[in-house]
């Protein structure tokens, strides 16, 4: 932001205030949830943002089913990871699901259902004027006619909250070896703690305990985990000079205060 619609003007070589999406689609009812996300209200790349807005996705989407299919790409700072499979073990300990199928898609194929939702909305926003994140969700939803995406903002934390889920589920789990020759990963409530993992689809499983300690209250210990929230760090001033400087010129008078404030 801002985006001009008509013709490219110098903001073209400067470096405007970036918003990111990140969509969770529920392909039964054709549904997306696009989380936007202002540059200052996001917690860094790694695992504890993407999965934090997952269980979001999850707790938002989930209708009562107890069987969990998901489909993402492979990469590893943000999906295929250890926390992320110890994310998915402890959904299954505290009952949201009596099992969990996660897959990643080979290399070289990286496109899906969620990339297809993000095409309409870059679709709609090339032809429209975008001055701050309200124009942004806008876009969103009016870019699939059958009302298939939806935005959710942060909201300073009213719209979902950044969860510390890493160092908390590091205390009783331990790592996955070999985890990147692996694709296809299953987590079942008759096997608590324990991952079956394939390296090709329909292939022979391959069975590995992660539970750190053999405490006959382990999975109550779990259950009851108090999860810390996190909160966004602030821009660096370095980084609200530039736009307060640079990109404020060329946002409309209205939106300025919003987009790109005086520095603190």
């Amino acid at each position: 932001m801002p985006h001009l619609d008509q013709q490219v003007s110098k903001i073209y070589y400067l470096s405007p205030c970036k918003v990111h999406l990140f969509g969770i689609q529920d392909e039964a009812v054709r549904k997306q949830i696009n989380y936007v996300l202002n540059e200052n209200e996001i917690i860094g790349k790694g695992p504890n943002g993407t999965l934090s807005l997952i269980f979001d996705g999850i707790k938002k989407l989930n209708r009562g089913e107890k069987h969990l299919k998901i489909t993402c790409d492979n990469a590893g700072g943000q999906n295929k990871n250890n926390v992320t499979i110890w994310f998915y073990l402890y959904l299954v300990i505290c009952g949201y699901y009596e099992s969990i199928e996660l897959n990643f898609m080979i290399p070289g194929h990286t496109k899906f259902k969620c990339d297809g939702s993000f095409g309409l909305i870059k679709k709609l926003y090339r032809k429209t004027r975008v001055d701050c994140l309200d124009h942004v969700v806008e876009v969103i939803k009016k870019s699939s006619p059958a009302g298939l995406n939806k935005a959710q903002c942060y909201e300073g934390g009213k719209g979902f909250q950044y969860l510390d889920i890493k160092s908390i589920l590091g205390i009783y789990f331990k790592k996955l070896p070999s985890i990147q020759r692996y694709q296809h990963f299953l987590f079942e409530a008759s096997n608590l703690g324990t991952v079956k993992v394939q390296e090709i689809a329909n292939g022979s499983f391959a069975e590995f305990n992660l539970l750190k300690t053999k405490k006959a209250d382990i999975f109550e210990e779990i259950e009851a985990l108090f999860i810390l929230m996190l909160t966004p760090p602030p821009l660096d001033y370095k980084r609200q000079e530039y736009l307060y400087q640079n990109i404020r010129p060329f946002v409309k008078d209205e939106y300025k205060d919003t987009i790109c404030p005086k520095p603190i």
